[in-house]
């Protein structure tokens, strides 16, 4: 969660980082079968939603044509593939909430699932 939410800050230059939650929708270690060489190699999946409280938030998260979001998932990638010395599959999802309320600060409250590492 954490490189995620840096290339957040980063990407987003303050503008709305701070109403940004996070809440993991899978994080699981797979093993990838190569059939040309017969070696097996490590393989992270993780699908992430990144919670907002407004409308107008989500369109900054998400940016024109998606370009903020996508500047947001390849500079995180490039970081976790190389924290975790895998390949990544990194799905970023923007939603707003579906609470009136404010979004808690800590994204177990919102019900993030316990990270799943077969």
């Amino acid at each position: 969660e954490e490189i995620i939410r840096e290339k957040i800050y980063r990407c987003l230059h303050r503008e709305v980082p701070h109403s940004v939650q996070q809440q993991n929708r899978m994080f699981k270690m797979l093993v990838l079968n190569n059939s040309t060489s017969g070696e097996n190699r490590p393989f992270l999946r993780i699908h992430q939603d990144l919670v907002v409280r407004t409308k107008s938030h989500q369109r900054l998260v998400v940016g024109s044509g998606g370009k903020t979001l996508e500047r947001i998932r390849s500079t995180a990638l490039r970081d976790l593939e190389e924290a975790f010395e895998c390949r990544v599959d990194l799905v970023l999802n923007v939603r707003v909430s579906k609470s009136n309320h404010d979004v808690p600060l800590e994204s177990e409250s919102l019900g993030a699932m316990p990270h799943d590492l077969d």
